[in-house]
């Protein structure tokens, strides 16, 4: 193969190899602008811009509809105003005057941002104009508005304020606790030198529990408490046999309150008939004292009086001789004749 023929192989291939790269350039480059007829508008961004460079693609409702032709300032002597990105839009797609470019930065911090045109009044029938002035806003999307949405980014945020009063409302809390567990030693705690807290109070519980220990371990007291045990078993069958007699004798004290109320009843009923009976007599009083009756009469009658009295004379003379007599008879004075 001569020279000349090698290097017309060697051309051919390097130009083949130019089209291809030059293909995929429009192709994934964004390159396919410089072949169709489009019109310029004008994003305003208010604030820091990154990642957008020329020839990235536009999107509407996911549809690719131009791409980016560069980033301006929007006033070169105003710097701080923002800047402006410029984008071809294809002629064959005209935009609503309502439209809003959002540019949304890669979640994971590295790639091109995503540019989408976002039409926020669709019931508006105003377009852009399509000589070059047409002018919209844009924003910048954060990349934790991708994740969530406004309103649970409000909650997060009022969440995380809530959290962080509870924490500062928690840290005297969390002092005192400090204090209450800090270590501690008992003998300056008896020593009035620092409070006592919760070690101070473990160290005193854990040497009450080793007395104990030792108290219990002593084969002396074990057996000692054994024979309370005893004892205390006694006394308790003992208390059984109590509380039997003295249900027995609340028994026995029940029917003694039956008797005395049997009693009680019958002396009742004495009483009426006492009553009546002094009623009676209290009657009979009042006609004896009205001179009724035989025993009225005979309270009442002079002369019947008077032959009591003189027969009480003659019975206490006849008494008196009587007793002479046996006073005779006594000294053998006293002689019987026969007739």
């Amino acid at each position: 193969m001569t020279e000349s023929r090698q290097n017309m192989i060697v051309g051919v291939f390097a130009l083949t190899s130019v089209l291809v790269l030059v293909v995929m350039i429009f192709m994934f480059g964004g390159g396919s602008g410089l072949f169709t007829d489009t019109y310029n508008i004008e994003v305003y961004f208010k604030t820091a811009l990154h990642g957008v460079q020329e020839g990235q693609g536009v999107t509407l409702y996911g549809k690719r509809i131009g791409e980016t032709k560069g980033v301006e300032f929007i006033n070169e002597d105003r710097m701080q105003d923002g800047v402006k990105v410029i984008v071809a839009v294809e002629s064959q797609y005209e935009l609503p005057a309502s439209s809003v470019m959002k540019v949304a930065s890669s979640i994971m911090g590295f790639g091109r941002p995503n540019i989408e045109i976002e039409v926020t009044q669709p019931d508006d029938p105003a377009k852009l104009p399509r000589d070059g002035t047409g002018t919209i806003n844009g924003m910048v999307v954060h990349p934790l508005d991708q994740v969530l949405p406004p309103h649970m980014q409000t909650t997060l945020e009022t969440a995380a304020e809530e959290f962080a009063s509870l924490a500062a409302a928690l840290t005297p809390v969390s002092e005192n606790l400090n204090r209450l567990l800090e270590s501690r030693d008992v003998e300056d705690v008896d020593l009035d030198k620092v409070s006592a807290n919760l070690d101070s109070s473990i160290q005193r519980l854990d040497t009450v529990l080793k007395n104990i220990n030792v108290i219990i371990g002593d084969p002396q007291n074990v057996e000692n408490f054994a024979e309370v045990l005893a004892n205390a078993r006694e006394f308790t069958e003992r208390g059984i046999d109590v509380a039997d007699n003295f249900a027995q004798l609340s028994a026995d004290g029940q029917e003694t309150v039956a008797h005395m109320n049997d009693l009680l009843t019958r002396l009742s009923m004495t009483a009426d008939d006492m009553s009546s009976v002094l009623k009676n007599l209290d009657r009979t009083i009042v006609q004896i004292n009205e001179g009724k009756g035989t025993a009225g009469l005979f309270l009442h009658d002079n002369r019947l009086y008077e032959e009591m009295v003189l027969t009480a004379r003659r019975m206490s003379k006849t008494l008196d001789d009587f007793r002479e007599v046996l006073d005779m008879a006594k000294r053998g004075e006293l002689r019987i004749k026969a007739f």
